[in-house]
C-alpha cells in the first residue's frame, strides 16, 4: 500500500464510516500529536502505508455492521478545553459520528439536539484525557451537582464539572487538583460572559 495523501485518505476513509474523522481523532490512533497532524493536514502531506493500516484496523475492528445507528453531528476539529480555554472562531458541522441507537437510548438523548466535539488539556484528568469525544446534550443546560457540562466563558470552551449552591451561586471545577475552582454568583453582576452549552453525557477515547 503506498503512501496517500491526507484529502485523498480521508475522503476514501468518510465512504468507509459515513462520516468525516478530527485531527483529534486520527491523531490518536496512529499515536502522534494533533499538532504535528494538524500541520500535516494543512499541507495536505501524507499517511504512511503504517498509519494507514492503524487507521484501517481501528475503523473495522470498531464499526458495528449489525447495530442499528444514529448520526451526531461533529463540530468539526473544535474542542472544550479542560484547562485554561480553547478560543472558538468556527463552529461549523464538518461530519458525523454515529453511536448505536441503544446507547442513545440509555442515555436518554435526543440526536437532533447532540452534538459531538473533543477534549482538549489535563484538568479533568484522570476522567477525561484530551483527545477524548465528548456527546454534549444541548438540552441539559440545568446545573445538577457533580455532573460534566461544556460551558463557554468569555468566547471559550471548557469541559468542567459544576456543582450549585442554591439559590444562585455555581462552583466550576477542575477533576484534576493542581486547577483550582472558581465561584460565579449570578445574584452579583459578573463581568464576564457565561453559558451552559449542555451536559457531557458520555466520552469516548481512542484506544492506545
Amino acid at each position: 500500500m503506498p503512501k496517500v495523501k491526507y484529502s485523498a485518505f480521508v475522503d476514501d476513509l468518510q465512504k468507509l464510516i459515513n462520516y468525516i474523522p478530527s485531527v483529534t481523532e486520527l491523531a490518536k490512533i496512529i499515536g502522534i500529536t494533533q499538532n504535528a497532524l494538524s500541520s500535516r493536514k494543512s499541507s495536505n502531506g501524507y499517511f504512511s502505508e503504517k498509519e494507514q493500516n492503524l487507521i484501517l484496523t481501528f475503523y473495522k475492528k470498531n464499526k458495528s455492521l449489525d447495530d442499528d445507528c444514529l448520526s451526531i453531528p461533529v463540530r468539526g476539529d473544535v474542542t472544550a478545553s479542560m484547562g485554561y480555554g480553547v478560543t472558538i472562531y468556527d463552529e461549523k458541522q464538518t461530519g458525523i459520528y454515529q453511536i448505536s441507537s441503544k446507547l442513545a437510548n440509555d442515555l436518554g438523548i435526543n440526536p437532533q439536539k447532540t452534538e459531538m466535539i473533543f477534549a482538549s488539556g489535563d484538568s479533568m484528568l484522570p476522567t477525561i484525557e484530551g483527545g477524548d469525544s465528548l456527546l454534549v446534550d444541548l438540552n441539559r443546560k440545568e446545573v445538577y451537582d457533580g455532573r460534566i457540562y461544556c460551558v463557554r466563558i468569555e468566547g471559550q470552551l471548557y469541559a468542567k464539572r459544576l456543582q450549585k449552591i442554591p439559590p444562585t451561586k455555581i462552583i466550576v471545577i477542575s477533576d484534576n487538583q493542581k486547577y483550582q475552582s472558581f465561584e460565579i454568583d449570578f445574584s452579583k453582576q459578573i463581568d464576564f460572559d457565561f453559558e451552559i452549552i449542555g451536559e457531557v453525557r458520555w466520552w469516548g477515547r481512542v484506544a492506545k
